[in-house]
């Protein structure tokens, strides 16, 4: 039986939050797309019409925004996965050295 130096978990796990993000990013993107077509679709003049249309707009904006932060949290977790990946080698070199 091999034991996996304690950071190996780390990596592991950060590789797991990369991909939830990555499909995260791909839901964010869709919802963005839907949300503009509600705002494209009311093309109406009456007041109610306009201030949807206005609102719709805005809610696409911000699930827009949502995926850009979604993105820079991916890019930090596969920075730090990494990080972990590297610390994982680093000690695997030190622990073979040792036998």
């Amino acid at each position: 039986m091999t034991l996996l130096p304690p950071t190996a978990a780390a990596s592991i796990q950060l590789a797991e939050a990369a991909r939830e993000l990555a499909r995260l990013i791909d839901r964010i993107a869709d919802a963005a797309l839907v949300a503009r077509g509600l705002a494209d679709a009311v093309d109406w003049q009456a007041k109610a019409a306009t201030a949807f249309h206005d609102r719709a707009t805005m809610w696409a904006g911000d699930v827009s925004g949502l995926a850009c932060l979604a993105e820079n949290a991916r890019y930090d977790v596969t920075r730090a996965q990494d990080r972990a990946a590297f610390a994982e080698s680093f000690a695997g070199l030190l622990l073979g050295a040792q036998r």
